[in-house]
Order: C-alpha cells, then sequence, then structure tokens
C-alpha cells in the first residue's frame, strides 16, 4: 500500500463512502455534507453511507474524498482485515 495515507474518505463508483481510518472520521465527513445519521448503512459486513447523487460525489471529491474501485474499498475501508490505518 506504499504511497497511501490514512485519514481518508473512500468512494466508489456506486457512490459508497467509507473511511480508511475509523467509524468516527466518516460521521464526521457526512456531517460536513450534510448527511443524515439515520442514513448510515450500518450493515455488518461493510457500513457505510450511499451518495445517490452526483452532486453529492462531487461535494465530497471537493472536499477530499478519494474515488477508488469498489475493490479498494474492501482493502482500505477501517472495518476491513487488510487495512493498515489501525481501523
Amino acid at each position: 500500500m506504499e504511497g497511501l495515507r490514512c485519514g481518508m474518505i473512500l468512494i466508489d463508483g456506486l457512490g459508497h463512502m467509507v473511511s480508511d481510518e475509523s467509524e468516527q472520521e466518516l460521521h464526521e465527513f457526512a456531517r460536513k455534507l450534510g448527511l443524515k445519521r439515520r442514513w448510515y448503512q450500518d450493515h455488518p459486513k461493510h457500513p457505510h453511507y450511499d451518495l445517490t447523487t452526483e452532486r453529492a460525489r462531487q461535494r465530497a471529491l471537493s472536499l477530499g474524498a478519494e474515488k477508488v474501485k469498489a475493490t479498494e474499498i474492501l482493502k482500505r475501508a477501517w472495518w476491513s482485515n487488510e487495512n493498515w490505518c489501525g481501523g
């Protein structure tokens, strides 16, 4: 994972938004976007927020989120067994 840094919000092509560091970081970023906490998808295997519009995805990217492939989310999200950021 050379060249990658921790503390990133990740978004895949379907608009799934996760953090590579912590659930708290994800909720804080979602709050900046104006997302409601009840929209959090507390799925046991891959908790996330859904960014359902292109406008929301673009706003997240403008605030520093990183667009990645879904396979990257599965590797880098805070809940992943492969995560190296300390999630």
